[in-house]
């Protein structure tokens, strides 16, 4: 501590134009840079200066459309100072208000500063600001500045007078107060603070003081651009309260009304009865706890001295912490603002921002529970200041072990009742569930018997029907053998004509069937004698080029694949072989195809799946989807795939066919995909290069489609054709 010496020595400096500090340069900058984390607080302790000067009014304006050079006015309505008050007040640091001899004793009690340095949180903000302050009239002002950049560590600053008139940006506010301060801050650099932290600075402000117990009201006005009219709002309270599933509230403001009479909790159950449910919010009364009392503490002379004791607030426990569930559009949760916090209060202001930050609880429920509690003897004249506490002295402080003591009951009663209501909600969720499994278990067993009691109809139906053939066969039997004799009694028929009769009745049902599938394959190689003979005359007439050679390799490679495709599916095709085109369901035949023809292939396992069995017709050449499907299987199997899955889709504009593979995947040498589809680019040992160029080719020329290939991928291919429907 200074001695009185010292102070008369600082005071014997003061001259009418300037006022010195108690602290060096050093001391003070030290202070003010170190006491706060952020701008927001700071500002926060300068508005607390001006509601201890019993301010009914204070205004606080930023603006920041510089943010390198912010300013900030903090203009009050308060008792204001004069030089006495300045020099015997305002520069002493550690100076406790609560000791002064003209406040009254229930002012004292509302005195929220306590150490004297709550002015240093200017300094925090600035190094250069003015104070501008009136105490008897409004045209009386009073103007110094203290400018700490001009000062070495050593030196005592002084606040120097101003008497040219320092013209504010808030004047048409300031001029008509007939006292009052304010504080006048150029140049606060707030780059770090951006548009959510600004946004979120009134909800900070309303947080740092009890708004409801003020006698006072506070503005705030920011302004991000200099094109911005400058409109204060005031500070006012926001919390979620109907948000809020239970609470304990023992204040004469009766918060407990501004809750909701029940909730749904429709983010906790997909199931529309269970969610849509409004369940009853709960209120404790406040005798079912001790919340005040008497109790002997240790002052700092070791001496024990009773003293009365009270909580008063609300705690509640919210039934959502997620913004995009939150029953009350005021609950607002980011990076900047937290609402569910335990916020304690000595003299209606902020002394704890969040008490489980202090006191940590291993409920998860800890981050549901939001609340405002006083406690005053936290910060009681007799008692040591637990400010200067560290945190284990904090926690180790018996004030703060009683304050434990009488939350733990009330906040463990909060987490009881919103777990009990979530688990619940599980229950009734697991018992529909359950009703749901046995509802479905029930229609399977009726299904089952269905399908048992229509496998046995059409069993039965089946043998019925064998046996109708049979007869018929036999019936059929004799009556060859009846034409047969008759055919031996016709001895004076011609030779010749009975060879030609002999030989048409002889070709049986499989003949006639395999002479139309040989119709496709004699088209096929008559296309390519024509296409050889054409060639051979451009050799001979010595006009055949290189280019000539590839057309020709095209065409005979693709007029090869289609008769090797009849080959695979003739002997099964139930439509007509001899003609070359048909209009029916495209993903039928393609099913049908890959599990009859394809499916003989033990290499790869063929896999079909259709998003659904709509129809899709259209007017396609078999011959030509059975070249796809063969060089996509040939492909597969040459790039070690097990599998292959061929997804069939067809929406409201168009119809899709994935080939999907687990093989080897693309070279990675390959840098452009779309040269895979070039007549005999080959990228394997064994390949020739020319399936992709055949898909290619039906594709786009025969089918109007497209067709790419997915190249992301490391693992495996993947084949995308895609039909725009007519």
């Amino acid at each position: 501590m200074m001695t009185d010496m010292e102070k008369k020595d600082i005071n014997n400096r003061n001259t009418d134009n300037a006022i010195y500090f108690n602290f060096s340069y050093a001391a003070l900058k030290l202070l003010g840079k170190n006491l706060y984390s952020n701008a927001a607080n700071a500002i926060s302790e300068l508005v607390a200066n001006g509601l201890d000067a019993k301010a009914k009014n204070v205004y606080v304006y930023i603006d920041m459309s510089d943010k390198e050079h912010s300013i900030i006015e903090i203009i009050d309505d308060g008792m204001g100072m004069d030089y006495e008050d300045l020099a015997r007040k305002y520069v002493w640091i550690g100076r406790n208000k609560r000791n002064d001899a003209d406040l009254l004793e229930d002012d004292k009690k509302n005195v929220m500063g306590r150490k004297g340095i709550g002015k240093l949180a200017a300094l925090y903000l600035s190094n250069n600001y003015f104070i501008l302050t009136k105490k008897d009239s409004a045209n009386k002002v009073n103007q110094w500045q203290i400018n700490l950049s001009k000062y070495d560590d050593s030196d005592f600053p002084k606040l120097d007078r101003i008497n040219k008139q320092i013209v504010i940006e808030n004047n048409d506010i300031w001029g008509k107060m007939q006292h009052g301060t304010a504080i006048v801050l150029n140049n606060v650099d707030l780059r770090r603070n951006g548009a959510k932290r600004i946004e979120a600075l009134k909800r900070v402000f309303a947080d740092f003081y009890l708004i409801d117990e003020l006698a006072s009201s506070i503005y705030v006005s920011v302004k991000t651009d200099k094109k911005q009219k400058t409109n204060f709002e005031k500070v006012e309270k926001f919390v979620a309260f109907e948000n809020l599933f239970a609470m304990y509230d023992n204040t004469n403001s009766e918060q407990y009304k501004k809750m909701r009479k029940s909730i749904a909790f429709s983010w906790a159950s997909k199931y529309p009865h269970i969610a849509n449910k409004e369940r009853e919010t709960i209120i404790f009364n406040k005798k079912d706890f001790n919340y005040k009392g008497k109790k002997k503490f240790k002052t700092e002379n070791g001496e024990m001295i009773e003293k009365e004791y009270e909580l008063v607030g609300w705690i509640g426990v919210h039934a959502t912490i997620d913004s995009k569930n939150a029953i009350d559009e005021k609950f607002i949760r980011n990076d900047i603002y937290k609402p569910n916090r335990l916020r304690v209060y000595v003299r209606n202001k902020l002394a704890v921002a969040d008490f489980f930050e202090m006191h940590p609880s291993t409920q998860a429920m800890s981050n549901y529970v939001e609340g405002d509690i006083t406690f005053n003897i936290l910060d009681d004249d007799d008692l040591p200041d637990i400010a200067t506490s560290s945190r284990q002295d904090f926690l180790d402080d018996e004030r703060v072990e009683l304050l434990i003591s009488i939350l733990d009951p009330i906040i463990n009663s909060l987490f009881k009742v919103r777990n009990e209501i979530g688990q619940k909600i599980r229950n009734e969720n697991i018992e529909y569930e359950n009703y749901i499994k046995e509802q479905e278990e029930n229609k399977r067993k009726k299904e089952e018997e269905a399908r048992q009691k229509a496998e046995e109809q059409a069993r039965k139906a089946e043998r019925e029907k064998n046996e109708a053939e049979e007869k018929q066969r036999k019936a059929e039997e004799e009556k060859k053998l009846a034409n047969s004799r008759a055919e031996k009694l016709s001895v004076n028929l011609g030779s010749e004509k009975k060879r030609n009769h002999f030989l048409v009745n002889s070709l049986d049902d499989d003949q006639i069937n395999f002479a139309k599938r040989l119709h496709m394959i004699r088209i096929n190689t008559s296309t390519i004698a024509k296409i050889v003979k054409n060639n051979v005359n451009k050799l001979n007439r010595g006009k055949f080029k290189e280019k000539d050679a590839w057309e020709l390799l095209k065409k005979i490679s693709y007029l090869s694949a289609r008769m090797q495709a009849v080959l695979e599916y003739s002997a099964m095709a139930k439509f007509n072989t001899k003609e070359e085109f048909i209009e029916d369901n495209l993903f039928d035949f393609i099913e049908e195809y890959c599990e009859n023809v394809l499916a003989q292939d033990e290499d790869i396992e063929i896999q079909i799946l259709r998003e659904d069995r709509k129809d899709f017709i259209i007017r396609f050449i078999p011959q030509d989807i059975a070249v796809i499907l063969d060089n996509v299987v040939s492909n597969s199997i040459k790039y070690n795939a097990t599998i292959l899955k061929i997804i069939l889709n067809n929406d409201e504009d168009f119809c899709t066919i994935d080939f999907i593979d687990n093989g080897d995947g693309l070279n990675p040498n390959i840098e452009d995909t779309s040269e895979l589809f070039e007549f005999g680019k080959g990228y394997t040992y064994t390949g020739t290069g020319v399936g992709l160029y055949h898909i290619k080719n039906i594709v786009e020329e025969e089918l109007k489609g497209t067709v790419d290939i997915k190249s992301e991928q490391t693992k495996g291919f993947t084949l995308h054709v895609r039909f725009k429907k007519i």
